[in-house]
């Protein structure tokens, strides 16, 4: 049930949702951050999820400035260990 209502979600997510997000959690995006975020998500979520995705955020570490590359995996593992036994 959960996966149907991520997919759902994903699906609709935005630049904008991607760069409010990110200010709550103290980080400011530029546009072409805030766009490949989103677009990552929108491709790469169930591995995310419920793979080992390691080896993606050595994609993102291209795309994105260092501060914002840490603060993202940092959010990652925080969120994947804190919502593991839902997924």
């Amino acid at each position: 049930m959960y996966k149907v209502l991520i997919k759902n979600y994903i699906a609709n997510l935005s630049p904008i949702q991607v760069k409010q997000f990110a200010l709550s959690k103290n980080v400011e995006l530029m546009e072409e951050e805030a766009n490949y975020f989103t677009s990552f998500v929108k491709k790469n979520w169930e591995i995310l999820l419920y793979q080992d995705s390691s080896y993606l955020f050595e994609e993102v570490k291209k795309h994105v400035r260092s501060d914002v590359y840490e603060k993202a995996l940092y959010e990652y593992q925080q969120a994947k260990q804190k919502y593991q036994s839902f997924l």
